[in-house]
């Protein structure tokens, strides 16, 4: 096993079953609109007219600018798209891991259309753009809208590096028949299970490494296409680590990544599944995950395909040294 790749994450998203108890994580210091005005007004510093006087009614309860644009909530509310879609997604960090049926299929979200609990009265709800609003707004402020609209500009032109995909870490199980298999303990191998790794965007996904338990021999596999997953026979459950490695030019946008064997920031990022033998009849089941990842745009254009095919090659590389063909070919050259 290689240094680099069994050496367990400082930190790691670790995933439990429905069935078994699970220890809840300390409480996360809750949001205020205060917080994500601090937030979101250090990105946007704040834009004034001095030839406009904007109506208290007209201004963000969040970021106190103009609503740009004006978003109403189901329960009444209104807010600028920027502030609530901040607000939603900074809530979604904070939920409870979803546990799903093995036949779920993970599907590409829209970070706008996330649900949230509103900032002003607490209540799930969702926004939709307020377009009578935002054609009032326009008229009456037009110099702010113009100035709003050249910021808004900018922010979305570096927003659209960041995509999101949604991921599933789980398990299928089945019990087999046990004759045959007692050990000397008396436990029996009945349990044929398979642990996978689901993503929307698997196009993105360059490889997944797994880590079994030590008593496992090999005890690390690696999968470079998908399906990503392994099946084994056993009589008990334990936790495994999936290190799902990003292709070239993307990474993750999260605290728990950590930098992949070949040096790419933030290219590889631990997940953790306890195996489950009990949930939905028997059949297992697998932890739901919405997560965010940056693509680097300079990896778009066409001029930069030799060094895109550089950085797979290196991949390529690290794949032989790993697994000791490289060594083969330099003894021989010597002997040669």
């Amino acid at each position: 096993m290689s240094k680099q790749s069994a050496t367990q994450p400082r930190r790691s998203q670790r995933l439990k079953p429905s069935s078994h108890q699970t220890p809840q994580p300390p409480s996360p210091t809750p949001l205020t609109p205060q917080s994500i005005t601090k937030d979101h007004s250090a990105q946007s510093p704040p834009i004034s007219s001095p030839e406009e006087t904007i109506h208290e009614d007209d201004l963000c309860s969040i970021c106190h600018l103009l609503l740009h644009p004006p978003v109403a909530t189901t329960c009444n509310h209104t807010l600028c798209q920027p502030c609530f879609a901040y607000w939603a997604e900074t809530s979604l960090s904070q939920r409870p891991l979803q546990v799903v049926s093995i036949d779920d299929e993970p599907a590409d979200f829209d970070a706008s259309d996330l649900e949230a609990k509103c900032p002003m009265c607490r209540t799930l709800t969702t926004a939709r753009l307020d377009i009578r609003r935002e054609e009032r707004l326009r008229a009456q402020y037009p110099r702010t809208w113009r100035e709003l609209e050249s910021e808004r500009e900018r922010e979305r032109e570096g927003s659209e590096r960041v995509q999101t995909l949604t991921v599933f870490v789980g398990n299928r199980h089945r019990e087999v028949d046990a004759e045959g298999r007692v050990r000397e303990d008396g436990a029996s191998n009945r349990h044929e299970w398979t642990f996978f790794v689901k993503s929307s965007r698997d196009d993105i996904v360059e490889e997944v490494q797994i880590l079994l338990h030590p008593t496992f021999r090999p005890s690390r596999v690696i999968r470079q296409r998908p399906p990503f997953e392994i099946s084994r026979l056993g009589w008990g459950v334990f936790t495994l680590t999936a290190y799902i490695v990003l292709k070239a030019g993307y990474s993750w946008a999260s605290s728990d990544a950590e930098d992949s064997p070949d040096g790419a920031a933030k290219g590889m990022l631990p997940l953790e599944w306890t195996l489950d033998f009990d949930g939905f009849g028997g059949k297992g089941s697998m932890g739901k995950f919405r997560l965010k990842v940056k693509h680097d745009r300079e990896w778009e254009g066409e001029d930069q395909e030799g060094a895109r095919d550089a950085a797979e090659w290196a991949r390529t590389v690290r794949g032989y040294q790993r697994d000791g063909r490289y060594a083969e070919e330099e003894e021989e050259e010597e002997e040669d």
